[in-house]
């Protein structure tokens, strides 16, 4: 075999073990280990341009067909910022529901965010710290949290939650 058929294997294999990586994350992301009084979250933040305003959309669904959306403006920023921002208020609708939630499970389509709270990057994503602090802080306020990344296609309430708060947002002068 020659030098470039032998590199081109090489790169065949490596993308089909990241594909099959990929395929992995997502099945692992479509489990649902809710037990039957789990509350479940989604969130999404949009900037408009990137950077731009922003808009933040949260849904929190309860056990007994509760239901809190969050559909808000956010200031100006980029896009990590207003999905810290959807995170957080997600967070902050949940810390006062009452009874508190026994479980949560929470979802959203921002690797970046999730990949920096969870910590599965080496270094901690730039700028962020201050976001990451405050989420980490409401996360330790939950006896059992789990958060998961979804494809930006099965986070379409939030979306339009973020979207909404986007389009509702006033020029300024």
């Amino acid at each position: 075999m020659t030098e470039e058929a032998e590199a081109r294997n090489e790169r065949k294999k490596r993308k089909e073990a990241k594909m099959q990586a990929r395929r992995a994350q997502l099945a692992l992301s479509r489990q649902d280990h809710g037990r039957p009084l789990a509350w479940r979250g989604w969130f999404d933040g949009s900037a408009h341009p990137n950077p731009g305003k922003l808009g933040i959309g949260a849904l929190l669904l309860g056990p007994q067909g509760e239901r809190i959306e969050v559909s808000q403006a956010a200031g100006y920023g980029n896009s990590s910022e207003a999905e810290y921002a959807a995170l957080t208020a997600l967070l902050q609708a949940a810390v006062k529901v009452r009874p508190p939630p026994v479980q949560l499970l929470l979802y959203g389509d921002s690797q970046v965010v999730i990949n920096d709270v969870l910590g599965t990057t080496p270094v901690g994503a730039k700028g962020l710290e201050t976001q990451r602090a405050t989420v980490v802080a409401l996360l330790e306020q939950f006896t059992e949290v789990s958060l998961h990344w979804l494809p930006r296609h099965r986070n379409g309430e939030a979306d339009k939650l973020s979207q909404m708060a986007v389009a509702n947002l006033t020029p300024e002068s």
